[in-house]
């Protein structure tokens, strides 16, 4: 067991951090508001700079009981990565709804299988905010609600369609990098996926108005991964 659900703001992932500073903002995806969701260890998988933040595992227990006797009953849930720091390889923190869920307990190590699944639960499309002030030579971005397999592998900014950069990831699920420079008409982002199995995909999302965006600045894109 890891914590109660407040525990979001602050995780590494940041999505509840500010300028958000809530943990039921609807445009948090479900998994984030209703606590199903998980710290990842150091390996298999790893936490690293934030590369697995929004990825979606089905987790199930594989019995009723824990180590050391902890009594539980075998149970599942797919949740979606928040936060690291959950010590060792194979291993998963989890907050308190998702864990009873699994597991049955409000306490104790238990035994589980996981796998890689698609974040099924998201809806709408992605959104994207300005994380940092005001600044069109800087800029941190956070990536919010993205379907499909929940993490992105690369980012794209042109200012008004033409003057193009390919933003960097930064910590959790944060980003860095844009082309730097005024837009005064709009911005299009580029948002490319991978799945575990090695395909990708890309979307494109067009904010009209003027760049920079003052802080906490929120563009609702149209189209989300599958």
């Amino acid at each position: 067991m890891w914590a109660n659900n407040d525990a979001l703001i602050g995780a590494q992932c940041e999505y509840a951090n500010a300028p958000v500073n809530s943990i039921t903002d609807p445009m948090l995806p479900k998994y984030l508001r209703s606590g199903l969701h998980c710290a990842i260890g150091d390996a298999n998988p790893g936490f690293g700079k934030g590369e697995n933040c929004g990825k979606c595992y089905r987790i199930e227990s594989l019995g009723d009981t824990g180590t050391g006797g902890t009594p539980g009953k075998k149970g599942s849930a797919t949740v979606m990565v928040s936060n690291g720091g959950a010590g060792g390889p194979e291993h998963f923190d989890c907050i308190m709804e998702s864990f009873q869920a699994i597991t049955g307990a409000k306490t104790g190590i238990f035994d589980v299988t996981f796998e890689e699944v698609t974040c099924d639960e998201i809806t709408g499309g992605p959104v994207v905010i300005n994380w940092a002030d005001k600044n069109e030579y800087y800029c941190k971005m956070m990536f919010q609600n993205v379907g499909g397999w929940g993490s992105l592998e690369a980012v794209e900014l042109c200012l008004d369609g033409s003057k193009c950069g390919k933003l960097s990831l930064f910590a959790g699920a944060t980003w860095t990098g844009c082309p730097g420079g005024p837009a005064k008409t709009s911005t299009v982002w580029k948002f490319t996926q991978k799945s575990p199995k090695g395909g990708s995909e890309t979307k494109s999302c067009t904010c009209p108005g003027a760049w920079p965006w003052k802080t906490g600045y929120r563009c609702q894109c149209v189209e989300n991964f599958r």
